[in-house]
Protein backbone atom coordinates (compact mmCIF):
# COMPACT_ATOMS: atom_id res chain seq x y z
CA UNK A 1 0.00 0.00 0.00
CA UNK A 2 1.48 3.24 -1.17
CA UNK A 3 1.02 6.07 1.79
CA UNK A 4 1.55 9.80 0.59
CA UNK A 5 2.31 12.68 3.30
CA UNK A 6 2.02 15.99 2.99
CA UNK A 7 5.01 18.78 4.13
CA UNK A 8 4.67 18.73 7.74
CA UNK A 9 5.61 22.61 8.23
CA UNK A 10 1.60 23.79 8.37
CA UNK A 11 -1.62 22.60 9.42
CA UNK A 12 -0.76 19.52 11.22
CA UNK A 13 -1.16 18.56 15.27
CA UNK A 14 1.15 16.84 17.35
CA UNK A 15 -0.16 14.45 19.90
CA UNK A 16 0.17 11.19 21.53
CA UNK A 17 -0.11 7.75 19.80
CA UNK A 18 -1.29 6.78 23.02
CA UNK A 19 -5.32 6.48 22.10
CA UNK A 20 -4.67 5.67 18.50
CA UNK A 21 -2.78 2.42 19.75
CA UNK A 22 -5.23 1.50 22.40
CA UNK A 23 -7.33 -1.35 20.90
CA UNK A 24 -10.19 -0.98 23.68
CA UNK A 25 -11.14 2.19 22.01
CA UNK A 26 -13.33 2.33 18.59
CA UNK A 27 -12.44 4.07 15.46
CA UNK A 28 -15.21 6.48 16.81
CA UNK A 29 -13.74 7.25 19.63
CA UNK A 30 -10.17 7.44 18.46
CA UNK A 31 -11.16 10.11 15.80
CA UNK A 32 -13.26 12.15 18.36
CA UNK A 33 -10.34 11.94 20.59
CA UNK A 34 -8.00 12.87 17.84
CA UNK A 35 -10.18 16.08 16.89
CA UNK A 36 -10.41 17.32 20.14
CA UNK A 37 -7.10 17.83 20.89
CA UNK A 38 -6.40 19.10 17.32
CA UNK A 39 -8.78 22.25 18.32
CA UNK A 40 -7.35 25.33 19.20
CA UNK A 41 -7.79 26.34 23.02
CA UNK A 42 -10.11 29.04 22.62
CA UNK A 43 -12.47 27.05 20.59
CA UNK A 44 -16.00 26.91 21.56
CA UNK A 45 -16.72 22.99 22.50
CA UNK A 46 -20.16 21.88 22.43
CA UNK A 47 -21.98 18.53 21.68
CA UNK A 48 -23.76 20.45 18.27
CA UNK A 49 -20.56 22.45 17.56
CA UNK A 50 -18.44 19.10 17.03
CA UNK A 51 -21.14 17.61 15.30
CA UNK A 52 -21.61 20.26 13.02
CA UNK A 53 -17.64 19.82 11.70
CA UNK A 54 -17.58 16.48 11.55
CA UNK A 55 -20.60 13.48 9.94
CA UNK A 56 -21.35 12.37 13.52
CA UNK A 57 -25.31 13.21 14.68
CA UNK A 58 -25.16 15.27 18.47
CA UNK A 59 -26.42 11.23 19.61
CA UNK A 60 -22.99 9.82 18.27
CA UNK A 61 -20.53 12.80 19.62
CA UNK A 62 -22.28 11.83 22.95
CA UNK A 63 -21.75 8.40 23.16
CA UNK A 64 -18.28 8.90 21.87
CA UNK A 65 -17.47 11.56 24.59
CA UNK A 66 -19.27 8.62 27.26
CA UNK A 67 -16.89 5.92 25.29
CA UNK A 68 -13.85 7.78 26.30
CA UNK A 69 -14.62 8.95 29.75
CA UNK A 70 -15.24 4.68 30.56
CA UNK A 71 -11.90 4.43 29.27
CA UNK A 72 -10.48 6.64 31.21
CA UNK A 73 -9.68 9.77 28.38
CA UNK A 74 -12.28 12.14 29.63
CA UNK A 75 -13.27 13.31 33.21
CA UNK A 76 -16.82 15.02 33.72
CA UNK A 77 -17.83 17.39 37.26
CA UNK A 78 -21.08 18.78 37.22
CA UNK A 79 -20.79 22.75 38.28
CA UNK A 80 -22.88 25.01 40.42
CA UNK A 81 -24.64 28.02 39.37
CA UNK A 82 -25.61 31.30 41.52
CA UNK A 83 -27.89 29.97 44.69
CA UNK A 84 -26.42 26.24 44.35
CA UNK A 85 -28.44 25.62 41.01
CA UNK A 86 -27.25 22.88 38.46
CA UNK A 87 -24.98 24.84 36.45
CA UNK A 88 -23.07 23.61 33.27
CA UNK A 89 -21.26 20.20 33.52
CA UNK A 90 -17.47 20.81 32.35
CA UNK A 91 -15.81 18.04 30.63
CA UNK A 92 -11.72 17.64 31.05
CA UNK A 93 -9.84 15.60 28.37
CA UNK A 94 -6.38 13.66 28.66
CA UNK A 95 -3.91 12.47 25.87
CA UNK A 96 -3.09 9.62 28.43
CA UNK A 97 -5.88 7.41 29.99
CA UNK A 98 -6.53 7.90 33.92
CA UNK A 99 -7.85 6.10 36.64
CA UNK A 100 -11.78 6.63 37.63
CA UNK A 101 -11.93 9.28 39.79
CA UNK A 102 -7.67 10.37 39.71
CA UNK A 103 -7.95 14.12 39.69
CA UNK A 104 -10.50 16.38 40.82
CA UNK A 105 -12.78 17.00 37.93
CA UNK A 106 -13.87 13.63 38.55
CA UNK A 107 -16.80 13.09 41.01
CA UNK A 108 -17.46 10.47 43.35
CA UNK A 109 -20.64 9.47 41.53
CA UNK A 110 -20.44 10.21 38.09
CA UNK A 111 -23.03 12.84 37.06
CA UNK A 112 -25.32 10.93 34.35
CA UNK A 113 -26.06 12.55 31.13
CA UNK A 114 -28.85 11.99 28.82
CA UNK A 115 -27.75 11.83 25.61
CA UNK A 116 -28.17 15.06 23.18
CA UNK A 117 -31.68 13.95 21.62
CA UNK A 118 -32.96 12.82 24.63
CA UNK A 119 -33.48 16.20 26.44
CA UNK A 120 -33.26 19.23 25.04
CA UNK A 121 -29.88 20.45 26.35
CA UNK A 122 -29.84 21.06 30.19
CA UNK A 123 -26.15 21.55 29.87
CA UNK A 124 -25.96 25.02 28.39
CA UNK A 125 -24.18 24.29 26.68
CA UNK A 126 -21.46 21.83 27.47
CA UNK A 127 -17.88 22.79 27.88
CA UNK A 128 -14.68 20.63 27.49
CA UNK A 129 -11.72 21.40 28.61
CA UNK A 130 -9.10 19.78 26.66
CA UNK A 131 -5.90 19.20 28.86
CA UNK A 132 -2.58 18.45 27.25
CA UNK A 133 -0.30 15.94 29.26
CA UNK A 134 2.76 17.09 26.65
CA UNK A 135 1.86 20.92 28.07
CA UNK A 136 1.29 23.12 30.83
CA UNK A 137 -1.94 24.53 28.76
CA UNK A 138 -4.91 24.16 30.46
CA UNK A 139 -8.83 25.39 28.73
CA UNK A 140 -10.27 27.10 31.78
CA UNK A 141 -12.45 29.06 29.88
CA UNK A 142 -15.84 28.50 30.67
CA UNK A 143 -19.66 30.11 29.69
CA UNK A 144 -21.71 30.52 33.20
CA UNK A 145 -25.37 31.38 33.61
CA UNK A 146 -26.86 32.59 36.00
CA UNK A 147 -30.36 32.18 36.28
CA UNK A 148 -32.16 35.20 38.43
CA UNK A 149 -35.77 34.16 37.54
CA UNK A 150 -37.89 31.15 36.47
CA UNK A 151 -38.80 33.25 33.17
CA UNK A 152 -35.03 33.50 32.13
CA UNK A 153 -34.28 29.79 32.85
CA UNK A 154 -37.31 29.02 30.89
CA UNK A 155 -36.10 31.23 27.94
CA UNK A 156 -32.39 29.74 27.75
CA UNK A 157 -34.37 26.01 27.82
CA UNK A 158 -36.51 27.29 24.49
CA UNK A 159 -33.98 28.65 22.86
CA UNK A 160 -31.40 25.93 23.22
CA UNK A 161 -34.42 23.97 21.98
CA UNK A 162 -34.61 25.47 19.37
CA UNK A 163 -31.31 25.37 18.44
CA UNK A 164 -31.46 21.76 18.76
CA UNK A 165 -34.46 21.42 16.32
CA UNK A 166 -32.92 23.70 13.78
CA UNK A 167 -29.79 21.65 13.76
CA UNK A 168 -31.20 18.36 13.50
CA UNK A 169 -33.38 19.53 10.74
CA UNK A 170 -29.91 21.03 8.84
CA UNK A 171 -29.46 17.00 9.31
CA UNK A 172 -32.41 15.81 8.06
CA UNK A 173 -32.53 17.55 4.80
CA UNK A 174 -28.78 16.52 4.06
CA UNK A 175 -29.85 13.25 5.20
CA UNK A 176 -32.97 12.97 2.79
CA UNK A 177 -31.22 15.15 -0.07
CA UNK A 178 -33.81 17.77 0.56
CA UNK A 179 -32.89 19.99 -2.63
CA UNK A 180 -32.74 17.06 -4.50
CA UNK A 181 -36.17 16.00 -4.35
CA UNK A 182 -37.34 19.47 -4.55
CA UNK A 183 -35.94 19.93 -7.81
CA UNK A 184 -37.19 16.21 -8.99
CA UNK A 185 -40.64 17.63 -8.67
CA UNK A 186 -41.59 16.35 -5.78
CA UNK A 187 -44.36 18.49 -3.83
CA UNK A 188 -42.38 21.19 -1.31
CA UNK A 189 -44.96 20.90 1.42
CA UNK A 190 -44.97 16.82 1.42
CA UNK A 191 -41.31 17.31 2.05
CA UNK A 192 -41.35 19.85 4.59
CA UNK A 193 -44.40 18.22 7.05
CA UNK A 194 -42.11 15.06 6.07
CA UNK A 195 -39.32 16.65 7.70
CA UNK A 196 -41.19 18.25 10.90
CA UNK A 197 -42.83 14.87 11.55
CA UNK A 198 -38.84 13.89 11.92
CA UNK A 199 -37.25 16.75 13.71
CA UNK A 200 -40.25 16.51 16.20
CA UNK A 201 -39.64 12.83 16.85
CA UNK A 202 -35.86 12.85 17.38
CA UNK A 203 -36.25 15.69 18.96
CA UNK A 204 -38.61 14.09 21.32
CA UNK A 205 -37.81 13.73 25.42
CA UNK A 206 -40.43 10.28 25.56
CA UNK A 207 -38.92 7.59 26.53
CA UNK A 208 -40.95 5.60 24.63
CA UNK A 209 -42.60 6.56 20.98
CA UNK A 210 -45.72 4.73 19.62
CA UNK A 211 -45.27 3.87 16.33
CA UNK A 212 -48.07 1.48 14.60
CA UNK A 213 -50.02 0.94 17.53
CA UNK A 214 -46.84 -0.64 19.48
CA UNK A 215 -44.66 1.53 22.03
CA UNK A 216 -40.96 1.07 21.35
CA UNK A 217 -37.51 2.59 22.64
CA UNK A 218 -37.44 6.15 21.51
CA UNK A 219 -33.69 5.62 20.47
CA UNK A 220 -34.58 2.68 18.29
CA UNK A 221 -37.02 4.35 17.13
CA UNK A 222 -34.86 7.80 16.08
CA UNK A 223 -32.05 5.61 15.19
CA UNK A 224 -34.04 4.13 12.32
CA UNK A 225 -35.50 7.44 11.13
CA UNK A 226 -31.99 9.15 10.96
CA UNK A 227 -30.52 6.83 8.80
CA UNK A 228 -33.55 7.68 5.82
CA UNK A 229 -32.13 8.80 2.68
CA UNK A 230 -34.07 10.12 -0.09
CA UNK A 231 -35.15 6.83 -1.76
CA UNK A 232 -36.99 6.22 1.49
CA UNK A 233 -38.78 9.80 1.32
CA UNK A 234 -39.77 8.78 -2.48
CA UNK A 235 -40.95 5.30 -1.57
CA UNK A 236 -43.47 6.99 1.40
CA UNK A 237 -44.38 9.78 -1.01
CA UNK A 238 -45.25 6.44 -3.50
CA UNK A 239 -47.36 4.39 -0.74
CA UNK A 240 -48.97 7.73 0.03
CA UNK A 241 -50.53 8.31 -3.32
CA UNK A 242 -51.57 4.60 -4.38
CA UNK A 243 -53.24 4.24 -0.59
CA UNK A 244 -56.84 4.06 -1.58
CA UNK A 245 -58.09 4.02 1.79
CA UNK A 246 -59.70 6.67 4.16
CA UNK A 247 -56.09 7.52 6.69
CA UNK A 248 -57.83 9.03 10.05
CA UNK A 249 -54.62 10.02 11.89
CA UNK A 250 -52.37 11.42 9.01
CA UNK A 251 -49.24 12.15 11.04
CA UNK A 252 -49.09 8.58 12.49
CA UNK A 253 -49.70 7.13 9.22
CA UNK A 254 -46.32 8.85 7.71
CA UNK A 255 -44.24 8.35 10.93
CA UNK A 256 -45.11 4.25 10.90
CA UNK A 257 -44.29 4.35 6.88
CA UNK A 258 -40.98 6.42 7.90
CA UNK A 259 -39.81 4.08 10.68
CA UNK A 260 -40.38 0.98 8.19
CA UNK A 261 -39.15 2.40 5.06
CA UNK A 262 -35.87 0.83 5.50
CA UNK A 263 -37.07 -2.63 6.26
CA UNK A 264 -39.92 -2.31 3.31
CA UNK A 265 -38.35 -0.52 0.66
CA UNK A 266 -36.75 -3.56 -1.05
CA UNK A 267 -40.26 -5.83 -0.96
CA UNK A 268 -42.13 -2.86 -2.76
CA UNK A 269 -40.46 -2.38 -5.75
CA UNK A 270 -39.45 -6.09 -6.17
CA UNK A 271 -43.59 -6.43 -6.22
CA UNK A 272 -43.48 -3.63 -8.87
CA UNK A 273 -40.99 -5.31 -10.87
CA UNK A 274 -43.09 -8.58 -11.02
CA UNK A 275 -46.04 -7.18 -11.76
CA UNK A 276 -44.70 -5.67 -14.92
CA UNK A 277 -43.00 -8.77 -15.48
CA UNK A 278 -45.79 -10.74 -15.58
CA UNK A 279 -48.76 -8.48 -15.85
CA UNK A 280 -49.70 -8.98 -12.26
CA UNK A 281 -50.67 -12.80 -12.64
Amino acid sequence: MAVFRVEKNRNYTVMSNIHLRDQNLSLKAKGLLSLLLSLPDDWHYSIRGLAKISKESPDGISSGLKELEAAGYLTRRQLRGERGRMGETEYTIYEEPRAPCQDSPCTENPVTVKPDTASPCTESPVQINTEKTNTDRSNTNKNKYPFHSYQEAAQETADEMGKEREAYRDLIRENISYDALITDGLRKEDIDEIVEILVDTVCSTKPFLVVGGDKKPAQVVKSQLLKLDCEHIRFVLACMKENTTKIRNIRQYLLTTLYNAPVTISNYYGALVNHDLYGGN
